[in-house]
């Protein structure tokens, strides 16, 4: 069997045309769709980019690898912890006849190299937008390689693309036809837009741009004014970002139809299975953020999954291609490796949904701990009614120690709950201590890497004393205020967990 990968950077799930979206923007992966499973409730288990795929090839979740962060220390895996119980999962596939390659600049950008562990042969593809690299690009060594190993038996190829990662470089003829393919999404209206100026933190409304790194003052024009506007403060600019958004997603779509495409040309794609996933979501006004990914939240981690298998999806009733229970990421390593029928390794914390691929009920988890570590440490557990949130530390965005949220009913987060359900919020958490317990001795000795790293502050909330003089130098005193308060509050520094 062969299994083609596509790593979307950044897709959102409700922004495709499997997941519901009112625009037409994915006809490719529609098609996928139509010959194969749409996992409705899928979710990153730690976010954003590189926890996200330390969880999925390692099988475990960051408390136990380490891996909660973008860069720094906390980006690193715990090697020691790659036994023959835990091994990689792209390891484990080459141990069992697999020829495992990656296409990819991942381990480059992040300098996380722990990820070519799971690969014989790693390609990164020249960064053509700078310090990013196009769809284009990537698709065109991904068609070189097919065209010499794809008639090949036996081969697991991950293909990362960037797009629809910030800051939106598609060319403008998909920007348009983005803006063409239908209504843009009716949240957030007009007044909610405006209560996001009186929110603040990286990407929040008003500051879409750190400039030189440092929060300068004032806040810069946009990088790229095609896609992006200069802030979000009225629906022409919020519409302005979507369409950059959805262009990108549009983008990335036609060239997963040109890698379809040369699957069939090769003979191959009725004998090559097809897995669309993403890392992570983009939160598009969620929690006042446009354009980025900051929390442990539903924006964040909701993720698209969708899996076409050859002899096993091709032949199913329509009721059987959408399966709502909630499932991790990680889940994706065992799945593949039952569908292969090759064993799962003791030490995954992922649990197979491959009866979900072959058209069986699959009742899913009873709830799922999602982690952040870049812009925010939280936690969360997902319910498929709730979502409860944590704030370990709230880096530079107003954020409260918790919140709750009916998910199902709210599903942009407008109406926190937690004070209006005391005792559901006191249960949930108690269920994310419990798992924060039996998953933290996992490591032995080694403590809980959130709770490790949180005295620093997460890597991407720095210089903090300039973004608080961008706030005061911009009018919102008031908010820098705020800020500087919440800050000192005894739980963001304290050693209680």
């Amino acid at each position: 069997m062969r299994v083609l990968y596509c790593d979307v950077d950044t897709l959102r799930a409700d922004h495709t045309g499997p997941y519901g979206y009112r625009r037409a923007v994915t006809p490719n992966l529609d098609r996928l769709a139509a010959e194969g499973v749409v996992f409705d409730s899928c979710y990153c288990s730690d976010s954003p980019c590189a926890p996200s795929r330390a969880a999925w090839t390692s099988g475990q979740f960051g408390i136990t690898t380490g891996a909660i962060a973008n860069f720094g220390p906390a980006t690193d895996i715990r090697m020691f912890e790659r036994t023959r119980h835990g091994p990689f999962f792209g390891g484990h596939l080459y141990r069992n006849g697999m020829y495992t390659a990656s296409i990819s600049a991942f381990p480059e950008r992040h300098l996380a190299y722990w990820f070519l562990g799971n690969f014989r042969e790693w390609i990164k593809p020249s960064l053509s937008n700078g310090d990013d690299e196009d769809a284009a690009t990537v698709t065109t060594v991904a068609v070189d390689w097919l065209r010499r190993h794809g008639r090949e038996d036996n081969w697991f190829l991950h293909v990362h693309f960037w797009d629809p990662h910030i800051p939106y470089l598609e060319p403008q003829a998909w920007f348009d036809r983005a803006a063409g393919s239908g209504e843009p999404p009716s949240w957030p209206d007009e007044e909610t837009i405006a209560s996001h100026a009186e929110l603040y933190g990286p990407h929040s409304a008003l500051d879409l741009y750190e400039g030189d790194g440092t929060w300068s003052v004032p806040p810069p024009a946009s990088p790229n004014p095609a896609t992006m506007p200069d802030a979000v403060r009225n629906r022409v600019e919020f519409v302005r970002l979507v369409n950059g958004y959805d262009g990108a997603v549009m983008y990335w779509d036609h060239h997963l139809g040109i890698l379809m495409d040369v699957l069939s040309e090769l003979g191959v794609l009725e004998e090559t299975a097809v897995v669309v996933a993403s890392d992570h979501g983009e939160s598009l006004g969620e929690n006042g953020c446009y354009g980025d990914h900051p929390m442990a939240n539903e924006a964040s981690h909701h993720v698209p999954m969708i899996i076409r298998w050859p002899g096993v999806t091709d032949q199913l009733a329509e009721d059987r291609r959408h399966v709502s229970g909630l499932v991790y990421h990680l889940d994706l390593c065992p799945t593949i490796c039952e569908l292969l029928d090759i064993a799962v390794p003791a030490g995954w914390d992922g649990v197979s949904f491959a009866a979900g691929v072959r058209g069986h009920d699959l009742a899913g988890r009873e709830h799922l701990v999602l982690s952040h570590g870049a812009y925010t440490y939280q936690r969360a557990l997902r319910t498929p009614e709730h979502l409860y949130i944590r704030t370990l530390h709230p880096g530079c965005w107003r954020l409260e120690r918790e919140q709750l949220y009916a998910i199902a009913d709210d599903p942009h987060m407008t109406n926190d709950l937690v004070h209006d359900h005391e005792r559901l919020a006191a249960e949930l958490s108690g269920v994310l201590d419990e798992w924060r317990g039996r998953h933290a001795t996992l490591s032995g000795p080694v403590p809980d890497p959130m709770e490790a790293a949180r005295y620093e502050g997460p890597a991407d909330a720095f210089a903090v004393g300039r973004y608080m003089s961008r706030l005061r130098h911009t009018g919102r005193a008031h908010l820098a205020d705020d800020l500087e308060r919440r800050l000192s509050q005894h739980w963001v520094t304290a050693r209680r967990w």
